[in-house]
């Protein structure tokens, strides 16, 4: 199992940051979660977004 923990997904994670705490949090396919990280960089230009891989442990598991 240790193996899955390191492959990642298809999947990505977006958030967009005010100081420490994620005001947006998205997770999608990685087409789709480019198109929502531009889209929220525009919306909000002044604050942080990040776009980071979803392990594939994480993405078989939405409720953790």
């Amino acid at each position: 199992m240790p193996e899955t923990l390191e492959t990642p997904s298809t999947h990505r994670r977006v958030r967009v940051w005010f100081g420490a705490h994620s005001i947006a949090d998205h997770t999608a396919t990685a087409e789709q979660a480019e198109q929502y990280e531009e889209a929220m960089r525009r919306r909000f230009a002044s604050l942080r977004v990040t776009s980071e891989p979803v392990l594939a442990e994480s993405a078989a598991e939405p409720g953790r």
